[in-house]
């Protein structure tokens, strides 16, 4: 017989995926192969832990840094000023 009580949401870890690929227009990460959960849920990815990381990979951080960069970069610095 079963009891009633609270069923599901329990946390599934899937490990070593690959990410294949990243749209940031469009906010999407593409994963090779089963992601668990249902449709239009809420993924959380992190690094590897029991495999180091490849020499070749690129560091989430190093991309926003050098967009921040470039964007200080573009701006006006503040010093102008446009008294006669």
């Amino acid at each position: 017989k079963k009891m009633a009580g609270h069923m599901g949401a329990a946390r599934v870890t899937t490990q070593n995926l690959q990410v294949v690929r990243t749209d940031a227009d469009r906010g999407l990460i593409m994963v090779k192969g089963a992601v668990p959960g249902s449709k239009g849920g809420w993924v959380t990815i992190k690094d590897a832990v029991k495999k180091p990381l490849p020499g070749n990979v690129v560091l989430p951080a190093a991309l926003k840094s050098a967009a921040v960069a470039a964007q200080a970069d573009d701006a006006p610095e503040g010093g102008e000023s446009n008294e006669g």
